[in-house]
């Protein structure tokens, strides 16, 4: 049987369990708004779901298919060739690298490209998908196309995937527009199953251009028993980096519910949502497949005894901070807006576009502020007085001292 988007996620949300939960969440992205309210593709409601919710171990096993291989390319791009550094995503080539490691040592996979940075460009990833990856796949086999980095040009209907080597001016022609690049999968890669995620809905934007990259729903109609599946809602940015640790573990056995060493793509979904939906990130997935599609093998499975959640890990060992007091430091900002400053054992200063903060321990200073419409974070360890110069760096903020 094949679901559609909408009934796949219903079922989803009612029956994904919560295993693994972060105690270090971060607020929700953004707020999550009832489906269908503006005419946009529907939303689901960030509901909390029950953490002693047991898995559904009663679900038939599925029946693996013989003689299947499991082929993957994972692209991580962090930092672009002409795209200035305030737009680097830090966790791009590592969220990758995460994904794929787990392909290789834990999800059965039997080969497994990777691409990050200056190996992802355009030609690089044309190359595989054109010319080696068409040699190792078939009607019996299952591929997958994990891509995280930048995207633009949804919020416009013309959406692209960027390559390293790719620009805002003329991405539809040296990135990946996704009209084109779905004709040419279908063309090249002859899957009888296929995974296509990504992960390239950010909040940073340039020049007025919003990094708003293909979400699942914005894909054209793809082969019956292809599943797109996007980190995120439609131009509805996701918590920076969480995404593809969540995607990694669930994939690599975390997401087995029936304990049968296979991952289902309805499993690997509603493990998705069941980790990441709480903080109001919403993964959607699109296509006619079936449920049961397995989409990993031999995984090491969730543990059967004891509960659903991870074995307590060790405290990590307490950080030793300064002790001695700084007189004075000021923060100068070079730009954005409604920046503020917060200092060991102080009240939260005010900061835009300066300020002084004065008789403070030594240490890790908060910092805050709003740039091109987006509230970022990011620290600075302040250890003695000067002027220290912040700025956005990626989508955090740093300051540097004298």
């Amino acid at each position: 049987m094949h679901l559609a988007r909408s009934a796949l996620l219903a079922t989803a949300l009612v029956a994904a369990p919560a295993w693994g939960q972060d105690d270090e969440a971060e607020e929700p992205g953004g707020q999550i708004t009832e489906p269908g309210a503006d005419g946009s593709s529907p939303v689901l409601p960030a509901q909390p779901l029950d953490p002693e919710q047991e898995p559904d171990t009663e679900a038939e096993p599925v029946t693996p298919v013989s003689g299947r291989s499991y082929v993957a390319l994972v692209v991580g791009i962090s930092s672009y060739r002409n795209l200035p550094d305030a737009t680097e995503l830090n966790f791009g080539r590592s969220d990758a690298a995460t994904v794929a490691n787990a392909l290789r040592h834990e999800a059965g996979f039997d080969e497994v490209f990777f691409l990050g940075d200056g190996e992802a460009t355009k030609a690089g990833i044309t190359e595989l998908l054109h010319t080696k990856i068409p040699q190792l796949v078939g009607a019996n086999d299952l591929f997958l196309f994990y891509f995280v980095g930048h995207g633009i040009g949804a919020d416009l209907g013309l959406p692209v995937l960027l390559a390293h080597d790719s620009t805002l001016q003329n991405g539809q022609e040296d990135g990946f527009e996704l009209n084109q690049l779905a004709q040419d999968l279908q063309t090249w890669i002859r899957a009888g199953n296929a995974l296509i995620v990504t992960d390239v809905v950010h909040r940073n934007a340039l020049d007025g251009i919003s990094f708003f990259g293909p979400a699942a729903a914005d894909w054209p109609t793809m082969p019956p028993d292809w599943m797109v599946l996007s980190a995120s809602q439609p131009q509805r940015p996701g918590r920076d980096g969480a995404f593809g640790k969540v995607f990694a573990e669930g994939i690599a056995g975390a997401a087995d519910a029936n304990r049968d060493r296979y991952i289902t793509g309805a499993e690997l979904h509603a493990y998705l949502l069941s980790r990441l939906s709480p903080q109001g990130q919403i993964p959607i997935a699109e296509g006619q497949f079936d449920p049961g599609m397995v989409v990993a093998q031999g995984v090491r499975g969730r543990p059967t005894d004891g509960p659903l959640d991870r074995p307590e890990e060790p405290p990590e060992p307490k950080v030793a901070l300064p002790d001695w007091t700084v007189s004075a430091a000021k923060f100068v900002w070079a730009s954005g807006s409604s920046q503020s400053v917060q200092c060991r054992e102080k009240p939260v200063t005010s900061c835009a576009p300066s300020c002084y903060v004065r008789q403070f321990l030594a240490g890790p200073c908060k910092l805050k502020g709003i740039f091109e419409g987006a509230e970022l974070e990011g620290s600075a360890m302040i250890l003695g007085p000067g002027k220290y110069d912040c700025s956005r760096k990626g989508g955090e903020l740093v300051c540097s001292g004298p």
